[in-house]
């Protein structure tokens, strides 16, 4: 079997917002790749992690929730996260309310699909709002997937450009076996959230909408599984530190504060550190550090 090229996502946006840093690096080295047309209304990438050379102490990647869900496959080592460790060989990555700490070392082996916020109810079958949380949920967890199987068919295949073939067939027929109609109202009130980063208040949401707030946030909790509120709070931290990351050391952090929709410091500086675990000060101080 000839390998398949899939186009390397190397230098946009996505998963969790990795990024490369230029100096005190973690070691990560991430791959990105594209999905092929059917799978892009869902997908944002398929994904490569692997760890730092033999030898090299230890470093933590940081891994920012976005509102989405992923599958993650381990090769390497077992995976410690926020200081504890996962034991098992493949997880449903639910949606998260703050930011994960990853170790990684050279055993650093993981391979996975991030789905778009709001788009893996398809493949996974079952209410997001039950896979929430810091913690992954187990492969065995969610059977409709059958990620246990798909694990030991990756492992002894060799070539990474095989076992996105592998898992993005599996995808599809996953696809294929959804009869749920399509949520028009779900993509549209993401669409008004995300071009908004998180600014503008759920009730103007509604207001747009044919359907009353109950409705919205039902409809979220099953799809997103967050609440519209939390997922806006997400787009807007996630909107900070983009901000604070092109100002540098020289970012304002008042001026970051009002940009990404807060009028006041201690609601900024509140909504922040409970997403990163920074305050919005100490997180400029560590991406002086990270990436100059």
């Amino acid at each position: 079997m000839d390998e398949v090229a899939y186009p390397d996502l190397a230098g946009c946006g996505g998963i969790v917002n990795f990024r490369p840093g230029n100096r005190a690096s973690s070691g990560l080295t991430l791959r990105r790749f594209a999905p092929s047309e059917a799978l892009r209304p869902y997908v944002q990438c398929f994904w490569q992690a692997k760890g730092r050379p033999v030898g090299a102490p230890v470093g933590i990647e940081l891994l920012h929730p976005d509102g989405g869900t992923g599958l993650q496959f381990n090769f390497g080592g077992v995976l410690e996260l926020d200081g504890e460790r996962l034991h098992g060989a493949c997880w449903m990555d639910g949606p998260k309310q703050r930011t994960a700490r990853l170790a990684v070392d050279a055993e650093l082996d993981l391979f996975g699909v991030r789905f778009l916020p709001g788009m893996a109810f398809p493949f996974v079958g079952e209410a997001l709002s039950s896979l929430a949380g810091n913690t992954p949920t187990p492969g065995d967890a969610v059977r409709r997937l059958e990620l246990e199987a798909l694990h030991e068919r990756m492992h002894e295949m060799p070539g990474l450009a095989k076992r996105i073939a592998l898992l993005e067939g599996h995808l599809l027929e996953q696809l294929r076996r959804y009869v749920a109609p399509e949520i028009p109202a779900l993509v549209a009130s993401l669409d008004w959230l995300q071009r908004r980063h998180g600014r503008g208040s759920i009730a103007a949401l509604v207001d747009a909408l044919p359907f009353g707030q109950r409705r919205l946030e039902r409809m979220f909790q099953h799809h997103v599984g967050l609440s519209p509120k939390r997922y806006a709070r997400l787009l807007r931290v996630a909107r900070s530190r983009e901000l604070i990351k092109r100002g540098g050391a020289n970012a304002s952090l008042t001026d970051t504060a009002f940009t990404a929709g807060y009028f006041d410091q201690a609601h900024f500086i509140h909504d922040f550190k409970a997403v990163t675990g920074f305050t919005p000060g100490g997180y400029r101080q560590y991406v002086r550090g990270r990436y100059g």
